[in-house]
């Protein structure tokens, strides 16, 4: 299920289109040499309005049905198309010009071999010409290679690999799926990260496998796009200068007792939901700001435990479980989860946020997941 480089199916459009707007990412416009970058207001099946103020808008000089270039990225990927100008509206009290939704995208970006961008980063362990073994993380997926960066940001990676450079990685995929591949260093990309392209060393047979996993991990994320904007209606919701609409508790299991994860990663969630929905109920809240309680209606009700991953947008875990305890005050025990370095040092920050403890869950650890969970339930019964 190899990516397509141009997209011209209207639907599929729609839904990134949609993303975008949802995230309130920036597109790019550009015309007689004018550009500028300019967030999406709304989306409609075939209408696009970006904001634009009135001195903006006198300056590009619009002329109906003008053809204008439209460039942005969405999910890690570069794409490029043509909308034609329509009009200049106020659009929930935002001023916006309005253009006609492209017709077809191209990827603008066709040096790169990636072609899926995975929700949670896999681990990769990687060697150089000079024998060093290396911890690193994969951004995107692709059938031939992929791109991927140090697991430690302050270090450059073109001070590691060398382009055309030869190194063998080992990727877990999934619990049952490894992939150990001979690649080469193909390019060089942004954010201090680098392009790997396999080698005809690679074993045919795993990569086979490789790639029938991908074919795999794009129809389930495709299917989840399409799920989503189906039930918003096919439309984005209006987006005005006052920001997004707050997001609000996604009920995966409905069991006693509930855990409720933070977390901005729908993925991990999802996961734990898999994972322990046969002992515990479990909902999750993509948090961003302000106090939790009111989000799950102004009382803590069946929650009787509140897991903090370490995947936030706008505040540290410490900060949120400190504000859960001492500003709320939380009356149900709150854990900390995140990787399994440094456990040790981990455990004792989050106790002195607040957290009865941490519990590691990158990778994994189904057993010890459920362990640390009932352990901490049990011991708050009654309180």
């Amino acid at each position: 299920m190899p990516t397509a480089r141009t997209i011209d199916d209207s639907l599929t459009i729609r839904m990134i289109l949609q993303r975008l707007c949802l995230a309130g990412q920036k597109v790019g416009l550009a015309c007689r040499g004018e550009q500028s970058l300019t967030p999406i207001m709304v989306q409609e099946a075939d209408r696009l309005f970006l904001a634009m103020s009135p001195e903006q808008h006198a300056k590009w000089a619009f002329t109906a049905d003008e053809n204008v270039a439209l460039t942005f990225q969405d999910r890690g990927l570069g794409y490029e198309a043509v909308i034609e100008y329509d009009a200049f509206e106020t659009r929930d009290g935002a001023a916006c010009a309005v253009f006609s939704a492209p017709r077809s995208l191209r990827r603008n970006d066709d040096h790169r071999v990636i072609d899926f961008a995975p929700e949670t980063a896999p681990k990769v362990t990687f060697t150089n010409s000079r024998n060093a073994l290396l911890d690193g993380q994969i951004s995107g997926l692709g059938r031939d290679g992929f791109e991927m960066s140090l697991r430690d940001p302050g270090q450059n990676i073109r001070e590691v690999l060398r382009l055309g450079e030869e190194s063998t990685l080992d990727v877990a995929l999934e619990d049952d799926l490894r992939l150990t591949a001979t690649a080469r260093v193909d390019y060089y990309g942004e954010n201090n990260v680098v392009g790997m392209k396999f080698t005809d060393k690679m074993d045919k047979t795993l990569l086979g496998q490789y790639r029938s996993w991908l074919d795999g991990q794009q129809r389930v994320q495709a299917q989840r796009d399409k799920d989503s904007y189906l039930a918003g209606g096919g439309r984005a919701p209006a987006r005005s200068a006052a920001g997004a609409a707050l997001p609000q508790v996604k009920l995966w299991v409905e069991r006693a007792p509930a855990i409720l994860v933070l977390t901005e990663r729908e993925a991990f969630a999802r996961h734990m939901a898999e994972a322990l929905g046969r002992k515990f109920g479990v909902r999750s809240l993509d948090y961003i700001t302000g106090p939790v309680k009111p989000f799950l209606g102004g009382d803590w009700g069946e929650v009787k435990l509140i897991v903090i991953h370490n995947q936030l947008r706008l505040v540290s875990p410490l900060e949120l479980s400190r504000q859960l305890v001492e500003q709320e005050k939380c009356p149900v025990p709150v854990l900390l989860a995140g990787t399994e370095e440094d456990v040790d040092l981990k455990r004792n920050r989050a106790m002195a946020a607040g957290a009865v403890d941490y519990v590691p869950v990158e990778p994994f650890k189904i057993l010890s997941v459920l362990r640390k969970l009932d352990e901490t339930l049990k011991l708050f019964e009654g309180c």
